[in-house]
């Protein structure tokens, strides 16, 4: 496996925060980290709002991702958040962590070396049960992306999310993605007390 580099910047850590004021700004941004990976015949999975998946597609497809070949090998998945985050119309973070680690050991029984995955985190904010632990799920993530070293981007919108919600995303992951730029993130702590 090779590194996994984002915005120019290798990544020493695995779980990195994303920070966009707009999707034409985030899928710019993250167009060297997703053909990256793709290129590198890498498996990646992408979790959005289910009302954006054509989008998402068509967004992959401008940046020159063969979507339709990709999703027929299966180098491809893309879900909507009610197939992993709120599955059964609530979210719980042992589940979550369960899908992440089968996601990761069955990509690499189909022979995937790495497994690179972004998450629209906007389904945090839907009134659902369990999404107010969804901060303590970040925070557990960092050692399971960690130990299984497989690289996670967890896509925040600016224009959703307050700032006091923002200070808890940033410091649940050791790097952020603001204005286009990877920076060690200095607000991080391993674990939340």
């Amino acid at each position: 496996m090779g590194d996994v580099t984002i915005a120019g910047r290798k990544l020493e850590h695995f779980h990195i925060a994303a920070f966009f004021r707009s999707r034409e700004e985030e899928y710019e941004v993250l167009r060297s980290y997703i053909r990256e990976g793709i290129d590198a015949g890498e498996k990646a999975i992408h979790i959005c709002d289910p009302h954006l998946k054509h989008d998402h597609l068509q967004h992959l497809e401008q940046m020159g991702v063969p979507t339709d070949d990709c999703m027929r090998t299966g180098q491809l998945e893309v879900m909507g958040w009610n197939d992993a985050y709120l599955k059964e119309g609530r979210f719980d973070g042992d589940s979550m962590m369960a899908l992440l680690e089968e996601a990761v050991m069955t990509s690499r029984a189909e022979g995937f070396s790495r497994v690179r995955m972004m998450g629209h985190m906007e389904w945090a904010l839907e009134e659902q049960p369990g999404v107010e632990r969804f901060i303590d799920y970040e925070f557990r993530v960092n050692h399971l992306l960690n130990q299984l070293r497989q690289p996670a981007i967890c896509v925040y919108d600016l224009n959703r999310f307050s700032g006091s919600a923002v200070m808890d995303v940033l410091r649940a992951h050791p790097y952020a993605l603001v204005d286009g730029v990877v920076h060690e993130n200095p607000y991080y702590v391993q674990s939340r007390s």
